[in-house]
């Protein structure tokens, strides 16, 4: 039985009228929570501060998110660095996403390339870039978690392999696939599957959703589990940094050093750093 106070009709349909502008209203207020939310920056990238007196932001291109963050951070602690800029920004992406007009217009203050790949993309790239540092003699090899992969046709058979959506990546893209093409591999009847960053890349490989990826010694250390490997190639050119040519030329040993310990253990090859003599330590 309704309350005596609803017993009217007129009664009735105002209290009807009343929780309808109420909830309505309810409703616009959650929709001005929502819409007062912070927005989500760029997934592919990381800002930190120096806390320095410089200005503006020093802005980096890398190609794998795997130790950005490291990076940045050591940049963002070097004195030298502070005296020159506000920030550091460094943001990584697939080589072949960078734009000529990213060059041209000196977007970058530093690049994470290769050189073939800049002169393709603006074949004057070296009047605005030069190279800083370069990580060769770096072995990239075949990774399994099963039974030690094999050079041969068979063994590859009915494998999943893991590659990075990147046709510029040696490591994760050209070098596999060639290996494959050189044992005589369809590589159109191979189940080859992509994945945008490194980091996707492994860890589907350590959840057993790939049998195989390919990569540097670094990965015994970071997947942490048993592993069997082959070598594809034993001398490849893991990484040239290029720099804006108009920069403070004190940065460069701030740069190299947060590169080397960011990297530490992960790249086992060769540093070629022709301004070290000029670094102090």
């Amino acid at each position: 039985m309704l309350p005596l106070f609803l017993t009217s009709h007129k009664a009735y349909f105002g209290v009807l009228a009343a929780l309808f502008a109420a909830g309505f209203s309810l409703c616009l207020w959650f929709s001005k929570q929502q819409a007062s939310l912070p927005l989500l920056g760029d997934y592919h990238v990381y800002h930190c501060d120096t806390g320095g007196s410089g200005k503006g932001s020093f802005n980096l291109l890398t190609v794998s998110s795997i130790f950005a963050r490291e990076i940045a951070d050591n940049l963002c602690r070097a004195p030298l660095m502070a005296g020159h800029y506000k920030s550091v920004s460094i943001s990584w992406k697939p080589r072949q996403q960078l734009t000529a007009e990213e060059v041209l217009n000196e977007d970058y203050d530093l690049i994470w390339s290769r050189e073939h790949s800049l002169r393709g993309l603006v074949p004057e790239y070296s009047s605005y870039y030069e190279s800083l540092l370069r990580y060769d003699q770096y072995k990239v090899f075949w990774f399994s978690r099963n039974d030690q992969p094999q050079l041969t046709r068979e063994y590859f058979r009915d494998k999943k392999i893991g590659l990075l959506n990147d046709r510029l990546s040696h490591t994760f893209h050209l070098l596999p696939l060639a290996s494959l093409k050189q044992l005589g591999v369809d590589i159109s009847l191979q189940s080859l599957i992509y994945f945008d960053d490194a980091s996707s890349l492994y860890r589907a490989f350590a959840q057993g959703d790939l049998d195989l990826v390919s990569g540097g010694l670094f990965l015994e250390q970071d997947l942490d589990i048993p592993l069997q490997r082959m070598l594809i190639a034993d001398n490849v050119v893991a990484a040239t940094l290029f720099v804006r040519k108009a920069r403070p030329a004190e940065i460069d040993c701030a740069i190299a050093t947060a590169f080397d310990d960011a990297t530490a253990g992960y790249f086992s090859a060769h540093r070629d750093f022709p301004g070290a003599a000029h670094c102090g330590g």
